[in-house]
């Protein structure tokens, strides 16, 4: 017996779009879900899937992420990777008012009691983001940057930039040509089909 979800066992959970050689475990969890996933995608076991997904082919989520897309959606660009216990939501409350948690009122009242952030997420290509980093509603994270574990984003992280906490550099990615490595890996698979 298989420890992936087959197809239409995907299809059942809200998946949509389903790609090639997909390896989906069996104990994820999802809840209304809309989602599309490429070819070459890994999910590990403990990853929670909410609202609206896009995850585009060669990503891996590792063990016990949650991805909460609500109706803004998260998207998940090329070859990007969420290491253990990420975390990402594109709907949240606000830390910064003293107003209450919204997750129990109904709508009315959240109006008047609560501030809440809402907004899509973008991961870009080749992006790598550490165990137990947070991404918040608004973060954009573009392509070929690293977040650093137990970071916490909620702005745009310019491409190329290794991020982790507060402090931010450019890493020099000359020694390591990912855009060549991408078309090399790309072609591979054009010629595996």
């Amino acid at each position: 017996m298989s420890e992936y979800l087959n197809k239409s066992q995907l299809k059942k959970l809200g998946i949509f779009k389903i790609g090639k050689n997909c390896k989906i475990s069996k104990n994820i969890r999802t809840y209304s879900l809309n989602c599309s996933i490429g070819d070459n995608v890994r999910i590990d076991d403990d990853v929670i899937l909410k609202g609206k997904i896009n995850i585009y082919s060669n990503v891996h989520i590792a063990r016990g992420c949650t991805l909460s897309g609500g109706k803004n959606g998260i998207i998940m660009d090329k070859f990007s990777t969420l290491s253990n216990f990420c975390q990402i939501f594109t709907v949240s409350d606000s830390f910064l008012s003293a107003v209450a948690s919204a997750a129990t009122f109904n709508d009315k009242d959240r109006k008047k009691f609560c501030r809440i952030h809402s907004k899509k997420v973008f991961i870009g290509k080749c992006v790598i983001i550490g165990p137990f980093s947070v991404i918040l509603p608004g973060a954009i994270i573009e392509d070929f940057s690293t977040v650093g574990p137990y970071s916490c984003i909620f702005t745009k992280i310019k491409k190329g930039y290794f991020v982790s906490n507060i402090s931010t550099k450019k890493i020099n990615y000359k020694k390591r040509n990912i855009l060549e490595l991408e078309k090399i890996y790309e072609k591979y698979l054009k010629n595996y089909r």
